[in-house]
């Protein structure tokens, strides 16, 4: 994609000879062609930065952008050191996918050259609206899959951890830890965009874990996973401290404090995510009830709770088992066990 709009932008320089920028519908800048004519210090901050400050955002956006079917001129900020330029709006089938720029600050662009500015844009929408397209059908897998990879029946879990893996979307071996998230009942019911910004903030989260591979989905009742994966374990300390800035992110924005955080403990395997998520939801079953566990914690925080969550005891999957603990049940061979378990009962 970006190759193909910097041949658009590159082509549309030469025609008109002066420097072209395509930027995102935010401003983000996507592309820009090298330019010998005068710039200014947006086009500079534009290309450091790849986004424009807040306050000429906000001052270009006024002129009625976001609405435009054509080209708009943007006039000069000479308390900003903002040349004039003009702005052509891409879009396609209705739908706003960027802007066109070019500098002007001598208005000598004239009609048939906005035309072919014109065209040109037209031309990159059709490519940024493919690629939204193709982006929105493999969301839509990838989606549909991590719900797969959470499922109680393990032959369909296995073939969603087949699939992530032949896709290149999450490696099928190294260290995988899960990241579950919900918005409390009063805040989904106050809230109306809640759902939407929940998913929001899993896909923030996904974007500052890079380079560790990563996918989220939202799911109904305000829940959410977000699923890490990575070829060596030490790429996983930071899970927590991304699970905080996921909780801080979503409290702010909800002004919320009935969001919760847990984080389930590192598997070996894309396969045993499963039994990663199923810990970090225990986190959350524990900390909605229990006081003393902040929005924030993690499954080897719960301690006694890791036992407890799975009352009665024929739930009690064998990782729940303190580490401890285990150990004497596998190593003992002298009746420790009995012992033990003799001195609890006569309390």
């Amino acid at each position: 994609m970006q190759d193909e709009l910097r041949a658009i932008a590159e082509g549309l320089a030469a025609r008109l000879g002066r420097a072209v920028a395509i930027d995102d519908p935010q401003l983000h800048l996507l592309v820009h062609t090298p330019h010998d004519e005068q710039v200014d210090d947006l086009r500079v901050t534009s290309v450091l930065t790849m986004q424009v400050p807040d306050d000429i955002l906000q001052r270009v956006m006024s002129l009625g952008l976001p609405t435009a079917t054509g080209p708009v001129r943007v006039p000069a900020w000479p308390e900003r050191e903002m040349l004039s330029r003009v702005a052509v709006p891409m879009r396609c089938e209705g739908r706003l996918f960027g802007y066109l720029w070019l500098i002007d600050d001598h208005q000598t662009l004239t009609d048939d050259e906005l035309a072919i500015a014109s065209d040109a844009a037209a031309a990159a929408s059709l490519i940024l609206h493919r690629e939204r397209l193709l982006g929105d059908r493999r969301d839509s897998r990838d989606r549909e899959l991590l719900r797969d990879l959470i499922s109680e029946d393990a032959g369909v879990r296995g073939h969603a951890a087949d699939e992530l893996s032949r896709a290149d979307r999450l490696p099928a071996d190294g260290t995988v830890a899960v990241i579950a998230v919900r918005v409390g009942e009063a805040t989904l019911q106050r809230v109306e965009t809640a759902g939407a910004e929940l998913d929001s903030a899993l896909q923030r989260t996904v974007l500052h874990v890079t380079p560790t591979p990563a996918l989220a989905v939202s799911r109904s009742g305000g829940r959410g996973i977000v699923v890490l994966a990575a070829s060596r374990a030490a790429a996983l300390t930071s899970v927590r401290s991304h699970a905080e800035e996921l909780h801080a992110w979503l409290a702010k924005t909800l002004d919320a404090d009935d969001v919760r955080v847990g984080v389930g403990p590192a598997v070996t395997g894309l396969l045993d995510a499963y039994r990663s998520w199923r810990a970090a939801e225990d986190v959350l079953r524990v900390t909605a009830v229990v006081p003393g566990f902040g929005p924030v914690a993690t499954h080897d925080e719960l301690g006694i709770y890791q036992l407890l969550v799975h009352l009665p005891l024929g739930q009690l999957p064998h990782d729940a088992i303190p580490g401890g603990l285990r150990t004497l049940i596998e190593k003992d061979s002298g009746g420790l066990v009995e012992t033990l378990e003799t001195y609890l009962d006569e309390a």
